[in-house]
């Protein structure tokens, strides 16, 4: 069993989770599954998304596990405009995420908040096609435990599919730093499925 177990952290994940299951319920519009893996690394997220023709609204949550036993939970929500700066293809939009990291090999844990922005820009290409990126910080001020601060940041590219069906590739980086020393969780490039109901 991890550690975060070990150490009596239930309570935090099932606050966690319940946030997550009270935003879904409070979102119209369609849920989905985000599953990704890279050659060391793995993601399983549920998430539900209200879209407008202004405006894009994402609440979920997602569980990131890696081979060293490694574990970073987190409830996330976003909101994001289109066509912003006068570009119809372009969304741009803010994030921020409650989360939960268990550093195996250290036994070291923390939890906090963080915030960042996100963009997305709409290829011309015969099938819809897109560029994403995000980038996400917890300062110390607002992250708890052992860990002193974190960030997160991704960037991919998008194919639609199918209506309901995304495909991604891309890379991720997401680190936390501690007293002594700084851990990567994830630093590498990962494929992906969105899948909507």
């Amino acid at each position: 069993m991890p550690s975060w177990w070990k150490n009596g952290k239930k309570l935090l994940l099932v606050v966690l989770l319940s946030i997550s299951y009270a935003s879904y319920g409070a979102v119209s519009g369609y849920a989905g599954l985000d599953l990704s893996v890279s050659d060391d690394a793995a993601k399983f997220g549920v998430y539900s998304l209200k879209e407008t023709p202004s405006d894009i609204t994402n609440l979920g949550l997602d569980l990131f596990f890696n081979t060293q036993s490694d574990y970073f939970v987190d409830v996330f929500g976003s909101i994001s405009r289109k066509g912003l700066l006068g570009n119809r293809n372009l969304e741009l939009g803010l994030k921020g995420k409650l989360f939960y990291l268990d550093q195996d090999s250290n036994s070291k844990m923390g939890y906090g908040l963080m915030l960042g922005v996100l963009g997305r820009y709409w290829l011309p290409t015969p099938m819809p096609s897109a560029i994403y990126a995000d980038y996400l910080y917890a300062p110390e001020v607002i992250v708890f435990g052992d860990a002193k601060n974190a960030y997160d940041w991704t960037i991919r590219g998008e194919l639609q599919v199918t209506q309901n069906i995304m495909a991604y590739l891309g890379v991720r980086q997401l680190q936390a730093e501690f007293s002594s020393t700084s851990h990567e969780f994830d630093g590498n490039a990962h494929v992906g499925v969105k899948i909507a109901f």
